[in-house]
């Protein structure tokens, strides 16, 4: 049988395999030359990717690259807006031993003239004769006189529970991020303390609804609802329908309308906080006020002992303090506006206090409920018959108490006290120029 040497064989294998190279780079070359045809330049629709290659990876192809995302959860949580209440630092909220729904406060009358005896003494410069005339003085005789009477006048407030209260799912909290709990307890605290602020506020505002002429008797009477750029009628909601239809300009409040207030205080006797009144009104009513020339070039004071907190200004006797939850009304008197936003024609109350202006008392033993000021938050964590898998978490807060200003009745039960009892306080109703 023929038989190739070794060396043979090999060369042939080389020879074979140079042959299959040569063929397969025609092919190629062959291939290249027809897609250049076909399609132009190979090399240019490569970088163009047309050939078998997809777009370019973007975060909006492929579309499932949204699913591919993953988000960066930041644990520490942004502070809330915060509302800065005022009114009820300055009620009277002692707490008192139960005995009833309500709670009554009595006031002495104010000092009078009505019960003076006076001898007339011919020798003196002038007759001494009381205000109102009495039987004169008899020497060494009691016949005649006139005694003195110290009338009590009295207020009731009434006093009822609050409650707020929440439910958290097992899931929810083992899902959350936060610690929903806390979250909730700090959060239902401050809705506590916004409705405390609403009840006092609201006391205020509708105890001298329609008040009209109704403390105008007396050489120390007036008016205690006043409206910026009107002059009082003695019927209020005429007044007020004036204040809405005056144009903002004229209807702002300005110095000497504030003047006013704080004289009509004065004249009736109402003692101050701390040496001052306290106003209590919108950042938007501040607005007008600080751009007042006259008003603050005045502007001397500085609250160093830090008496009224949250201070914006002081002038004219007043302590002008800010709160982010003011009585605003629109065109309805008496009726609040609970979506103000930046409406037109907003009438915003400015509540001029003074000392005892009105009270917020509590029970001493907090079994009905805490301070509103600062609820205390029950936590419900352990399982029970009526939550056997202990699948739930409910937190909840309560708190009994009553505001109304210190108004007095007489023994009577009258609408006033009969010896001219007068309010503490004063509400001004002013536009706002703010836009």
């Amino acid at each position: 049988m023929f038989r190739l040497s070794s060396r043979v064989r090999f060369g042939l294998i080389v020879l074979f395999a140079v042959f299959a190279f040569s063929h397969s780079l025609a092919l190629g070359l062959f291939w290249l030359w027809a897609c250049g045809l076909a399609f132009g330049n190979p090399l240019e629709q490569l970088k163009r990717g047309m050939l078998g290659m997809g777009a370019a990876a973007t975060t909006a192809n492929p579309q499932d690259f949204a699913d591919r995302q993953q988000t960066l959860f930041n644990k520490k949580i942004l502070k809330a807006l915060q509302y800065t209440l005022q009114l009820a630092s300055y009620a009277l909220s002692d707490g008192y031993a139960p005995n009833g729904r309500a709670i009554r406060f009595y006031r002495p009358r104010k000092a009078n003239l009505n019960a003076i005896n006076a001898e007339s003494v011919a020798a003196f410069t002038r007759t001494i004769v009381p205000l109102n005339s009495t039987t004169a003085l008899t020497e060494a005789s009691d016949s005649g006189l006139t005694y003195t009477e110290v009338g009590l006048g009295y207020v009731d407030i009434s006093q009822g529970q609050r409650v707020g209260a929440a439910i958290v799912s097992d899931i929810a909290s083992a899902l959350d991020l936060f610690n929903t709990v806390s979250v909730y307890s700090k959060t239902m605290g401050e809705d506590a303390a916004l409705d405390y602020d609403r009840v006092c506020r609201d006391g205020l505002i509708d105890a001298l609804f329609n008040s009209d002429n109704s403390y105008l008797s007396g050489v120390d009477g007036g008016y205690f609802e006043r409206f910026a750029g009107v002059a009082n009628t003695g019927v209020s909601a005429v007044d007020f329908a004036t204040l809405v239809a005056t144009a903002k300009a004229n209807a702002k409040i300005t110095r000497g309308t504030a003047l006013g207030v704080v004289t009509q205080l004065a004249d009736a006797k109402v003692p101050t906080v701390a040496g001052n009144y306290v106003a209590i009104t919108s950042p938007r009513v501040l607005h007008d006020i600080k751009q007042d020339e006259t008003w603050v070039k005045a502007i001397t004071f500085r609250d160093t002992e830090k008496l009224y907190k949250d201070l914006d200004i002081m002038l004219d006797g007043v302590a002008y303090v800010k709160a982010h939850n003011p009585w605003v009304e629109d065109n309805v008197y008496g009726t609040e506006d609970v979506t103000p936003g930046t409406a037109d024609g907003l009438i915003y109350s400015t509540i001029f206090l003074g000392q005892d202006a009105f009270g917020a008392p509590k029970l001493s033993n907090a079994r009905a409920g805490a301070s509103p000021a600062a609820p205390r938050i029950t936590i419900l964590d352990k399982p029970d018959k009526s939550d056997v898998a202990n699948r739930k978490t409910v937190l909840s807060w309560k708190a009994y108490y009553g505001a109304a200003p210190f108004i007095c009745k007489n023994e009577t039960g009258g609408a006033n006290n009969a010896i001219g009892e007068r309010p503490r306080y004063v509400i001004l109703r002013s536009r706002s120029t703010f836009i």
